[in-house]
């Protein structure tokens, strides 16, 4: 998932000496600081400094640039709650960010400082990757149409193992969690429109490809060589219109344009249905931030009342 952004007072938290390395267990990261203090410590442990650690964005995964250091570290926060094998959805991350660096396409690349595997320490679960630099920019729709189409021909190419529409977990995941704070008849009105959606889109049929998981806008980085994409977290095999579904489905994003500059045809019947799973994946995911986050909690009404009143 896209992260909530930090804009300023970056996190400067001193090193905790508590490290395991290589990840496997249900991680417990509970604030930023908590994150910070695990990043630090675990790439401490590999010759990584950091004496001003600053937080980029804290939201369903702690970013923290390790500063001095031209690392990133990514550490599951939120994630967990609806994902407890989080090390696996990291390591895909890593694997499938490493091969398409390996073919020459515009990726983050893991950080050539720390081995590219999960680790763990200080109760959390995270990867390391290069700085890129500080971000903002927002492609435009001909950008990611035709970025798109190139990743998708370079994925082509993956053979690791990778989960049929993994993110759509998700959602089964967090409408069987008692802790929620939906009432019994907003779970069975999400699950019904889960339960008919996924179905629908069983039917429609479509060749099935690795994919990005998650290829918004805010997954599309200006680096100093240009666009790069990031965060695989959500990789994962279906249809392409999953894909194009993160922006086509965007009010800020003329969807035609995106389908005009990606070239090739797909099905409109199928790219509406990924459009509505994405509306109630991210429907999901606001819910489990206003759990943690206050400001948070209006959103997560806005899109709740989307499906109580389709």
């Amino acid at each position: 998932m896209t992260e909530h952004i930090v804009a300023d007072n970056p996190a400067r938290v001193a090193a905790c000496p508590a490290l395991i390395r290589h990840a496997g267990a249900m991680p417990s990261i509970s604030s930023a600081s908590d994150a910070v203090r695990a990043a630090v410590a675990v790439a401490a442990s590999f010759g990584v400094k950091s004496a001003a650690p600053a937080v980029l964005a804290d939201g369903a995964n702690v970013i923290v640039h390790l500063s001095p250091s031209p690392v990133v570290a990514k550490v599951a926060s939120i994630t967990p709650l609806v994902r407890p094998d989080t090390a696996a959805w990291l390591q895909r991350e890593l694997d499938v960010a490493s091969f398409l660096a390996r073919c020459g396409a515009p990726v983050g690349e893991p950080s050539p400082e720390i081995p590219a595997t999960t680790h763990a320490g200080g109760g959390g679960v995270m990867s390391f990757w290069r700085y890129l630099g500080p971000g903002g920019a927002i492609p435009d729709e001909e950008t990611i149409g035709s970025m798109l189409r190139d990743l998708h021909g370079a994925l082509r190419g993956y053979s690791g193992a990778v989960p049929a529409l993994a993110p759509l977990g998700d959602v089964g995941t967090f409408l069987a969690r008692p802790e929620t704070r939906l009432s019994a008849g907003d779970k069975s009105l999400l699950a019904a429109a889960f339960a008919r959606l996924t179905a629908e889109l069983g039917e429609s049929g479509s060749a099935a490809q690795v994919l990005h998981g998650d290829a918004g806008a805010g997954n599309l980085m200006a680096a100093g060589s240009g666009w790069v994409w990031h965060d695989f977290e959500d990789t994962c095999t279906g249809p392409v219109a999953w894909d194009l579904a993160a922006s086509t489905a965007s009010q800020r994003m003329d969807g035609a344009r995106v389908l005009s500059a990606y070239g090739a045809d797909v099905d409109p019947v199928q790219l509406a249905i990924c459009q509505q799973l994405r509306l109630l994946h991210l429907t999901v995911w606001y819910s489990l931030y206003a759990e943690r986050f206050p400001q948070d909690r209006e959103r997560a009404a806005e899109l709740l009342a989307i499906w109580r009143t389709s």
